[in-house]
């Protein structure tokens, strides 16, 4: 019964086949932007991270988490509801809703249950939501939450504001109208038309939630994010999710918003309600992580985008592919059948860089990729050899095609 179980259940999800080692490996040791595994590989250049601004490891960071473990222990007392919440985790709410321009946030043990959380809290019965149909998988099955609550869910096409525009006029008037998109698409890594949709929601009276996970901290002078990119100050009408696991160097998520709407979440959003709290050494790392920023984050957002620009430029010179909407740090190198982007991944391995492929139902199919990402930490020279890897092996699997 549990093998039938087993291959049904294997069935909905990545293929991995003879290629599960790509998957089941674990890290050993981690340098920067070079692990070690326990696959037996060579040491590999992390061409795949979330750790874009390189904060991850830093001594200040290491240092606040272990003085929190020192002071509170490991792990929560119990819910944040139920007055398992630190001062710790009342600080580091303040502190992102800051960086965010907003009253308020509030933490979720992770950014996949933030989304999940807090759509259903917002939309029910009688109201509509509208999603970008490239939208994260946390925020399709947050829309689909809402849906089993009674709300009424619309796709839009891909970044259409003219086309979500449409769908909103069709709602009925007095109905909530509530929009979900990507910031940063992260199979894709292209950037959400942000005055474009801003304008249409209010348009409409609609409300904007936008997952900010992949842009804070890179996006804006000041790191806080596509509003700031696009130096928009007004963000009356939306709510912000971000996550504490990329720029930050810990983990979690959260929601900015107004200070009475961050209020009733905390009360209703079903993953801080019915989950433990952030274990203090997480708040307190994404706390110095945030200090760290303050003090670094226009040399290191400097560094990045610098890389970026390194690699995408590599990757043209050696006839990679990927597209040309790509603009931000993820750059996927896109190859389309599943096959050749496992064979293209173990290539890699094998010759030293790690490269994380993406096959449905992360991406289409026929659509399969690699997500790259380089960080502020890699070095040019870095960046040369981890294209150079990616291109002998996108060359040598041709024939899968």
């Amino acid at each position: 019964m549990t093998d039938e179980l087993a291959r049904l259940v294997a069935a909905r999800g990545i293929r991995a086949g003879s290629d599960a080692v790509l998957y089941h490996r674990a890290m050993e040791a981690i340098d920067g932007v070079t692990a070690a595994y326990d696959d037996g590989a060579p040491p590999q250049l992390l061409m795949t991270t979330y750790d874009y601004l390189g904060v991850l490891g830093h001594p200040a960071v290491n240092e606040r988490a272990k003085a929190a473990i020192d002071e509170l222990g490991t792990g929560g007392h119990c819910t944040g509801t139920a007055a398992g919440s630190l001062r710790v985790h009342r600080r580091l709410e303040e502190r992102l809703a800051a960086l965010t321009g907003h009253d308020a946030s509030l933490l979720f043990p992770s950014g996949y249950q933030a989304n999940q959380s807090v759509l259903p809290a917002l939309a029910g019965e009688g109201d509509w939501v509208f999603s970008d149909r490239l939208n994260h998988a946390s925020l399709v099955d947050g829309c689909l939450a809402a849906r089993a609550r009674g709300a009424r869910v619309r796709v839009f096409e891909h970044n259409d504001a003219e086309h979500l525009g449409r769908l909103l006029g069709a709602a009925p008037p007095a109905a909530l109208r509530l929009v979900v998109c990507d910031a940063v698409f992260s199979a894709d890594g292209d950037v959400l038309d942000l005055p474009a949709f801003d304008a249409v929601c209010r348009e409409y009276g609609a409300v904007l939630y936008l997952d900010e996970a992949h842009s804070l901290g890179v996006f804006g002078a000041g790191g806080a994010g596509l509003y700031e990119h696009f130096r928009m100050e007004d963000r009356s009408r939306t709510l912000t999710m971000g996550a504490l696991s990329k720029t930050l160097a810990s983990v979690g998520g959260f929601v900015a918003a107004d200070r009475g709407l961050v209020d009733a979440l905390r009360l209703t959003a079903r993953g801080h309600v019915f989950s433990g709290v952030l274990p203090p050494s997480a708040a307190a790392a994404a706390l110095a992580a945030l200090d760290v920023l303050d003090a670094e984050g226009t040399a290191r957002r400097a560094a990045f985008w610098r890389n970026v620009r390194q690699l995408t430029m590599r990757m043209r010179e050696a006839g990679l592919p990927f597209p040309d909407s790509c603009g931000s740090g993820i750059v996927p190198l896109v190859v389309g059948r599943e096959e050749r982007a496992l064979a293209v991944a173990e290539h890699c391995r094998r010759n030293g860089v790690m490269a994380v492929p993406f096959l449905w139902p992360v991406c289409a199919r026929g659509q399969a990729r690699l997500r790259l990402n380089v960080t502020a930490r890699h070095t040019l020279e870095q960046v040369d050899a981890g294209v150079a890897a990616l291109a002998a092996a996108y060359h040598a699997t041709r024939s899968q095609a």
